[in-house]
Formats: C-alpha cells, structure tokens, sequence
C-alpha cells in the first residue's frame, strides 16, 4: 500500500471528485431564467395570451369609437326595457298601475332626467303610466308596435324609444324607454371607460389561471422525461445493464432515448470485453508466477534468490489485486446479506495477526454494539477492511497501537502513523497513484479496491487527518 493509503478513509466518489474540482476552474453550467424547457413554453405561452387580449381591446377600441353610438346604447336599454316590463304591476282587471324602478336604474335616470323617461302605453298609444314629466310626446304611428327601436325629431333633437310588450296582460300594453341621443352618446362613452379596466382585471385572471393550468399540465408532460433523466443518473460503470425505459415517453424524445440505450449497450460490451481482459489476463498470470517462484525454490541459493522470490511475491499480490479490482467493479459480484459486522472484524484482525506481531504493532477492537447486523457482501467486507488494516499496519510506527471501533452506523480506523498529506486525498483512491517519495510496497491499488466496494454497498467514507495518524470513519447507508 502506498502512504495516501495511511488514510484509510474513504471518501465518497461524489464528494472526492469534488474536492479534485477545486483546483480546476470552474466549468459548471450557469442557470438562466429561460434555461428550462418550462419556463420558455411558459412565458411563450403568457405573451401569446397578452398579445391576443391586446389586439381584442384594440379592436373594441375601435369599434366603440368608429360605430354609431345607438348600436350598442340598443342592446342595453333593450335589457333594461324587458326587465321594466317584468316589474310592472296590474290590479285586479289586468290593468297597469305602477312601475317600481329599482334603486340602480333610478339612481341613473334621476341623473339624466332631460335626457331619459319611460311611459306604459296601451295599443292606441294613449299613456296609463309615465314618468313625471316626460321629456318629449312619443309619436305613435305605422308599426310602432312591432318595432322595438325607433328614432324620431323633435324640437331639433334627436329622441330614441324601446318598445317591449308588457306580458302577463289580457289587452295589449307595451313599455317604452325614451333616451336623447346624448344619452346614448354619454352611455356607450361610459361602457367605454370600463373597457380597459374590464380588460385588465380578465387579463390578470386568465393570466392566473393559465399560469396555474400551464404548471400542472407541464409538469405531467415531462414527468416521463425526469424519471429517465433520475434513471440515466444511476447508470454507473458497476451497473450498465440498466436501460431507459420508452414507455410514456414523447414520441419527440423517443429516439434520443433510444440512441442513449444504444449507446449504453456499446459501452457495456466495451467495458464487458475490458473486465474479461483484465480478468483473463491475470488468471494467465498467476500460473506462471506460481511456477517461477517454484524452479527459483528448487535452484540453489544465491545472493539474488531472495529478492527474486520478493518480486515475484509482489508481482503475485499485484494479479490478485486486479482480480479483486475487477470484482470490485461489477455490482453483478456481489451477493448481499445479513452480515454479522463483529464476526467480519475479528476474521479481518486474526488474519493479520501474525503480521501485526511480526511489526510489533497491536490491534486493537471495540465493539460498542455487540451483534450488529449489517446488510453486505461478505467477501467484500472482508477485503475491505483488510486492506484499510493492511494499509494501517505498513504505516505504523513499531510499538503502536492500531485501533478499530465498530459502532451502530459506523466503523473507523485509526493508527498513530505520520498521516496523510492534505494535498494528497484527492487522490489516493486513483488506481496504481503513489504517494510521492513513498518506499512502502504496493501498487497502488488497494485504496481502488476498498472504493469500489465501498460504492457498491452505497456507504460514505470520510478521511480525517489526526495528530498522529489518520482516522477513518466508514458510515453505514443504513444509519
């Protein structure tokens, strides 16, 4: 192990590309208003509505200011003429004795008293109820009945009636509302006014409205498109046989979608053909080194026996670290159980107990929650723990203690080694990176191993440097 290995601590892959990026610029995406589909569909969407609501007023601007005001004075009063007519009351022969205005309508009329008055009047056109006094005699001549707006001069002004029949009568009484047409003038010019204002109050509405409906409605379009982004994002090197999903996708994404699956399936026949390599590669390896350590025993001793046969040891633990590396790396490996975390510490501490003994260093345990259960591949723990221990012990100093604690979320190693140099975390878990000026032996490897594995179980590893040493806390996902 080299002597970034000292540390001991994992960190987790996210937070240790993290810390490498820091002394890179920064290369990160900046986040614009309009940067989301969303948002761009969205105030696309609220500046067609305003566009669209200022051409309607617009166009009623226009209307209201190039028509003849009667035109639309008629449809008003042609209401309030019906409504008139519904109030009127009769006695008990059937004939009109009254007409209460409501306090709106009279409110208005009492305002244009010149210019406004209404009278009941039967088929000849004689007057049973009118305001007091009318503005001017109603002319009853031709069809007046049948017409419901006349027009008609009289003292060099102009004079507009609504005629409506009064129902529920058994002879024929009609209504009629007489209006100047200054009147007529002054109460579109008032519709007018309110226009804009009406407009302005549907704008903000429809506006509120839409905004709301847009929201929902996006939001459901694209949910199919973030659950294959959040499925994209757990595609990693330990887990390419996961494909997105097409079902509910838009058409427009489906072949995007469908080249990333491609593309998925190149590069998981190209990682595939990679791990096959590596692995055949050292299992061809081992036999080889096994028979060479063998003839260099079975030869007579010589000055350079001994650092042949510490070559060829170390070239055999490095094949078994690249067998373990590949492992590591496909989650396919790993089997996962109930694992008893007190039994894996002690399998890991009596193994290398003699090398422990051999460097006069102690190991030592605490176990704070006897019989704690944690959900784990076996055999990668073991590997895990025992490189961490291995690292440990190449560090130490003779005559030290190394100390493993396993509590109810986590596990941590320390030892009182000369620690772990800041500027070098970022990369201690880099595959075959050695530590600069480091004589201990290894390949750099074996940190590798203890990520991919920790990865794999989805734990998080922290490094702490300590005065002396390195502690190192593995936290359990299940905390």
């Amino acid at each position: 192990m080299n002597q970034a290995g000292n540390a001991m601590t994992m960190m987790p892959p996210d937070a240790q590309q993290a810390h490498i990026e820091t002394t890179r610029p920064s290369t990160a995406p900046r986040f614009f208003l309009f940067d989301s589909l969303s948002s761009r569909l969205l105030a696309t969407c609220l500046l067609a509505l305003a566009l669209s609501l200022a051409v309607v007023l617009a166009r009623i601007g226009f209307v209201f200011a190039h028509y003849p005001a009667e035109m639309f004075a008629s449809d008003v009063l042609g209401s309030v003429a019906h409504r008139l007519a519904r109030s009127v009351q009769l006695d008990a022969q059937g004939r009109p004795v009254s007409l209460p205005i409501p306090a709106d309508i009279k409110r208005f009329s009492t305002a244009f008293a010149q210019d406004t008055g209404y009278e009941v009047v039967d088929e000849f056109g004689d007057a049973v109820l009118s305001s007091m006094p009318m503005i001017v005699s109603v002319p009853h001549a031709g069809d007046w009945m049948t017409t419901q707006r006349s027009r008609f001069e009289s003292g060099g002004k102009t004079f507009y009636v609504e005629t409506v029949p009064i129902p529920g009568v058994r002879r024929a009484y009609f209504l009629q509302i007489v209006t100047s047409e200054a009147f007529d003038t002054a109460l579109i010019r008032i519709k007018q006014s309110t226009v804009p204002k009406t407009v302005g109050i549907s704008f903000l509405v429809a506006a509120l409205v839409f905004v709301v409906t847009m929201l929902i409605t996006l939001r459901r379009l694209l949910k199919p498109i973030r659950e294959a982004s959040q499925a994209a994002a757990g595609i990693t090197p330990q887990n390419l046989t996961t494909r997105l999903s097409l079902q509910r996708i838009p058409s427009e994404m489906r072949p995007l979608v469908a080249s990333f699956n491609d593309a998925l399936d190149r590069l998981e026949e190209g990682y595939l053909a990679q791990q096959t390599f590596l692995a055949a590669a050292a299992h061809e390896l081992q036999t080889p080194l096994t028979l060479i350590r063998g003839e260099v025993e079975m030869q007579p001793a010589s000055p350079g026996t001994h650092q042949i046969l510490h070559d060829v040891d170390a070239m055999s633990r490095q094949v078994r670290q690249l067998l373990h590396l590949m492992e590591a790396s496909v989650l396919q490996s790993y089997e996962f159980a109930q694992v008893d975390l007190v039994h894996a510490v002690r399998d890991v501490t009596s193994h290398l107990a003699r090398r422990a003994s051999a460097r006069n260093v102690a190991i030592e345990t605490r176990m704070l929650v006897p019989g704690k259960q944690i959900r784990a591949d076996e055999g990668g723990v073991f590997i895990l723990l025992k490189n961490l221990l291995e690292n440990a012990l190449a560090f130490a100093p003779r005559h030290s203690t190394v100390m493993v604690t396993a509590g109810a979320s986590s596990i941590s190693v320390h030892d009182e080694g000369p620690g772990i140099d800041e500027a070098h975390l970022p990369f201690i878990f880099n595959r075959f990176w050695r530590a600069p000026n480091n004589r201990a032996e290894g390949s750099g490897l074996g940190l590798a191993i203890c990520k991919e594995i920790a990865h794999a179980h989805g734990w998080r590893l922290v490094a702490k440097r300590t005065q002396p040493g390195t502690l190192v806390t593995i936290h359990f996902s299940e905390a």
